[in-house]
């Protein structure tokens, strides 16, 4: 099985890719994270924070209503 490259990698493909971080960010920064949990841990943190931001936005609409 062949893995394919995470979101990091595929980044740096890209020309001038540095230039798209923000001050203080770097490919070493952004592969240190990434390294540090799977893909699927992520994917989890991810849902969760979706999940969290969807909830903040329906209290501050129904205090705004």
């Amino acid at each position: 099985m062949t893995m394919s490259p995470t979101s990091v990698e595929k980044l740096k493909l890209l020309s001038e890719a540095e230039n798209c971080l923000r001050p203080g960010i770097t490919f070493e920064s952004l592969e240190a994270v990434a390294s540090q949990m799977s893909d699927n841990e992520f994917a989890e943190r991810m849902v969760k924070a979706r999940s969290n931001l969807f909830q903040q936005i329906s209290r501050f609409d129904k205090r705004v209503a």
